[in-house]
């Protein structure tokens, strides 16, 4: 076939290579604007985890506001208290609520442990410090469950940490956020003098 091209005449080889430019521009055309909405889409949705990070050191930044403007004796005019028989009793409940709320929100707890007694002007607090991990939204969950459920917990440490972060020409991955949070709760007043004592 490519013999009787070439032996044509001149106008059908002039027609045939004018198709075959158009072809070829059609073509590249279509890849062109192709990637560029590949690469717009992948723009926005990093512009929007981006958004979704700065939302969440927003909440960590809140809850740092919240516990150094709030003085530890509002916690006790409030009533808001953990509650339970014992110091070893509290924990547990914490542990189980801490479970509870990245469970909720579709983040893994990787280590959660006993956080030092705390008294401040005369109110004893009990906490954990606990490492999470999961996707800006879960722990955007995370963070706002353990801000604004009773009985209230105050943030003292929060600490993130970022990986998995695509580039606009690599594949969509999910970022994945570590978060080391360190939190406490107030405890009733007649349990005070306990935790005191056990403060190091």
């Amino acid at each position: 076939m490519l013999s009787e091209i070439l032996n044509s005449g001149l106008l059908v080889r002039r027609s045939l290579a004018l198709v075959v430019a158009v072809l070829v521009v059609l073509v590249a055309g279509w890849l062109f604007f192709a990637a560029l909405g590949s690469v717009a889409s992948a723009n926005a949705d990093i512009d929007q985890k981006r958004e979704t990070l700065g939302q969440i050191e927003a909440v960590v930044a809140l809850a740092k506001t919240m516990e150094a403007s709030a003085p530890p004796a509002a916690a006790a005019g409030n009533g808001e208290f953990l509650s339970g028989e014992s110091e070893a009793v509290i924990r547990g409940a914490l542990q189980t609520r801490l479970n509870a709320m990245a469970s909720a929100n579709k983040v893994v707890v990787l280590s959660a442990g006993n956080a030092p007694a705390l008294n401040e002007d005369g109110v004893a607090y009990l906490g954990l410090r606990a490492n999470v991990s999961g996707t800006l939204e879960g722990v955007h969950g995370f963070m706002l469950s353990l801000e604004t459920t009773l009985p209230v917990l105050f943030v003292r440490e929060a600490t993130l940490r970022v990986t998995n972060i695509a580039s606009s020409e690599g594949p969509n991955v999910e970022p994945e956020i570590f978060v080391e949070v360190l939190f406490y709760g107030a405890l009733p007043p007649g349990m005070a003098t306990a935790a005191a004592g056990a403060a190091p």
